[in-house]
């Protein structure tokens, strides 16, 4: 066997317990994000994905929402706060995870906690790491 066969015997897959706190400005206390499966983001974008039908060719052409497929991810890395708490959702008058994190953060809040929950799920490459591949 290889080695890398060897360490996914001996320990859990890389990055299956991976959470990273973020801290949004207008909370007081951070954010956790955790990592998800490449399973679950599959499921998440399979979710996401609208079918129409070309008038002219007939054909069907299958789109995926981005903006309902970011706010599902975020929505299913973010482990603090919940966001598909129904008490959490019923204090804020809305139903629904997505609803939620509409209804409580503002565009750049958004834009930072996605930022973390690309990143704990390695779709990130920082600038500094670029630079690093480039040198190299």
């Amino acid at each position: 066997m290889g080695k890398l066969t060897d360490f996914l015997l001996e320990d859990a897959p890389a990055g299956a317990e991976e959470t990273l706190e973020v801290d949004i400005p207008g909370f007081p206390h951070p954010f956790l994000v955790r990592a998800i499966t490449e399973g679950e983001n599959k499921a998440l974008r399979r979710g996401c994905r609208r079918v129409s039908v070309d008038k002219l060719t007939g054909q069907r052409v299958a789109e995926t929402d981005q903006d309902l497929y970011n706010n599902r991810l975020v929505a299913a890395c973010c482990a603090e706060p919940n966001f598909k708490d129904a008490q959490l959702q019923a204090r804020y008058g809305v139903r629904g995870a997505e609803d939620l994190i509409d209804a409580l953060l503002r565009p750049g809040q958004f834009v930072r906690l996605l930022v973390a929950v690309q990143q704990v799920n390695g779709f990130y490459t920082g600038m500094d790491e670029l630079r690093d591949r480039a040198k190299n």
